[in-house]
């Protein structure tokens, strides 16, 4: 202030305005620099004024500092298509109006669609493969049209060796089991097996008129070369249970190109045991596109079968899992393994981005994985893993060291709150979803939950040491101890009521009641008939009032 009167004193008015309007400029410059980066860049930067120190630091540690822009990175997989498995808890076909276009915005490219039972054959052979509450043709036609409205490439898949549980389990096709007891592997000796198949893959194609590719499976063919037919025809042409694959799978994979007119896909698990010169010989490097599948957060594959597979196959697709690969019976869905497994499977191809084999790379199949065979319970139900779904196809799109932004985008697109990975625990609940089948998500939340509370319950000491077996064999046990554990274990019964409840509200939107049913019976049932018993043994444990001397 001082300044500015001696200013006023010795200079005219004139150059005192001048020295003002200087003084103002200076002052906006200076406060324009600290401001924040206007919205309108677009780019995408850590807001420092909403994170800690400790949590930059620790994305730091992580290498997930999303400093540079994502348009400047060119994804990896041009082609990202989702499995859907409908072996599992098939939705209903009109759930896919929904789904379809939310997998379109999040990224998505296509859908693999592996029908097993739920496909409707027809014919005397195959009148009984479908199951009761199979799709009709006209509702495969209609979700061929959905996907085609949102530009959605479809890709059948079906099983042609292995997992054939869905045809072999029935009388009329016994006879064409591997192994007689195993309903697992078809017998590729066998006079009508390739009729068959052949028949099934035509109804398939019919009902796909505009499908360009099929995938005919060949994963895990757990029994092969067993049968009296097979060990003959190996005997006389001195092959190998591989040569017996490999002709096999190359007739199937001959007869979807030149007779359907489709590219074949197939499983890469049985060729990783092929020696290079057994596979470049067979000529079946120019005959399927490979999908090369690892599931795990570090990929378990060997880099000779890697380096293998590059010299050998024309084409080649990586195959990640969203869901379905941690457990058979599993029903809460880690985002974060996920995650990782994707994250995996970019740091491997970007190994390749500037060598002539990056052109081999044709895409990457999310698989979704409902049943991990025919004769198991269902695994994670397909809402429930959404969260991990767009998290991976967002993650695809951005790159690696995006996690923190395919997780922000993620929760946007599906109308939640707060993160899907970087939460305290994993099983937050997140009341304000809006997306297709979110209801469902939040009866699997409600699932996890009871879940935790039920093992903490028998795990409890009270349970382990005055309710045991014996106690009720010998109706000797403390009243006190028995009165708490039976209140938290009422609490657990209205807990199991509850979800019948919710599930029966929640699950017609995408299920029919078959499959209400069954994740009701398998998933909860067992659990909640468990802490009844228990709770008619307090009642007839409370009901003594005097006990018998030692030994009883």
């Amino acid at each position: 202030m001082a300044v500015l009167v001696k200013l006023c004193t010795q200079c005219s008015a004139k150059r005192f305005l001048w020295l003002v309007t200087i003084l103002f400029v200076l002052l906006t410059l200076c406060w324009y620099m600290k401001s924040p980066l206007s919205t309108e860049m677009n780019q995408h930067k850590i807001d420092c004024s909403q994170t800690s120190s400790s949590e930059a630091a620790k994305r730091m540690e992580d290498g997930d500092m999303e400093t540079e822009q994502t348009s400047s990175y060119e994804p990896l997989f041009k082609s990202k298509i989702v499995h859907i498995d409908l072996k599992g808890s098939p939705p209903k076909p009109t759930y896919f109006a929904d789904l379809f276009p939310l997998l379109a915005k999040l990224g998505a490219t296509g859908i693999l669609i592996e029908y097993e039972d739920m496909f409707p054959y027809t014919g005397t052979s195959l009148e009984n493969t479908p199951a009761r509450n199979a799709y009709t043709p006209s509702m495969v036609l209609k979700i061929n049209q959905l996907a085609k409205e949102n530009h959605l490439e479809v890709i059948p898949l079906i099983q042609t060796f292995g997992h054939l549980e869905f045809l072999l389990k029935l009388p009329e096709h016994m006879h064409l089991r591997e192994v007689p007891e195993q309903p697992q592997a078809i017998c590729p000796t066998h006079k009508e097996t390739l009729p068959l198949l052949f028949h099934m893959l035509q109804q398939v194609a019919k009902l796909h008129p505009e499908s360009k590719r099929i995938h005919i499976g060949a994963d895990e063919v757990y029994f092969i070369g067993r049968c009296t037919a097979c060990q003959d025809r190996m005997n006389n042409r001195l092959w190998s249970t591989s040569d017996l694959f490999i002709d096999h799978v190359t007739a199937v994979a001959k007869f979807v190109n030149d007779k359907l007119g489709m590219r074949p896909m197939m499983w890469d698990d049985e060729f990783r045991s092929f020696t290079e010169p057994q596979l470049v010989q067979s000529g079946i490097g120019s005959l399927v596109d490979l999908v090369v599948w690892n599931y795990k957060p570090a990929l378990e594959l060997d880099r000779d079968i890697w380096a293998k597979y590059l010299k050998v196959f024309d084409a080649i697709w990586a195959a990640s899992a969203f869901k379905g690969a941690t457990g058979s019976n599993q029903q809460i869905t880690s985002v974060r393994y996920h995650v990782e497994n994707h994250r995996a499977w970019l740091r491997l191809i970007e190994e390749y981005r500037d060598t002539p084999y990056l052109r081999k790379f044709k895409g990457i199949m999310l698989t979704g994985w409902s049943r991990y065979d025919h004769f198991a319970v269902t695994c994670e139900l397909l809402p429930a893993a959404f969260p991990s779904l767009a998290v991976d196809l967002l993650l695809l799109q951005y790159g690696e060291n995006h996690v923190h932004l395919a997780d922000q985008e993620a929760v946007q697109y599906l109308g939640c709150t707060g993160s899907f990975i970087f939460q305290q625990a994993q099983d937050t609940y997140y009341p304000s979803c809006n997306f297709p089948g979110w209801e469902v998500y939040s009866v699997i939340q409600n699932y996890g939950q009871t879940m935790e509370q039920y093992a903490k319950v028998l795990n409890d000491s009270v349970v382990r040491g005055w309710l045991t077996d014996y106690n009720l064999a010998k109706q000797f046990s403390s009243p006190t101890h028995l009165s708490g554990i039976g209140t938290e274990l009422s609490y657990l019964q209205n807990s199991f009521d509850a979800l019948k409840r919710e599930s029966e509200i929640a699950f017609p939107a995408v299920y029919d009641t078959n499959t209400t049913k069954e994740w009701f019976e398998s998933h909860v049932k067992p659990m909640a008939d468990k802490v009844g018993e228990l709770l008619m043994a307090i009642e007839v444990l409370r009901s003594k009032n005097v006990w018998p001397r030692r030994p009883i």
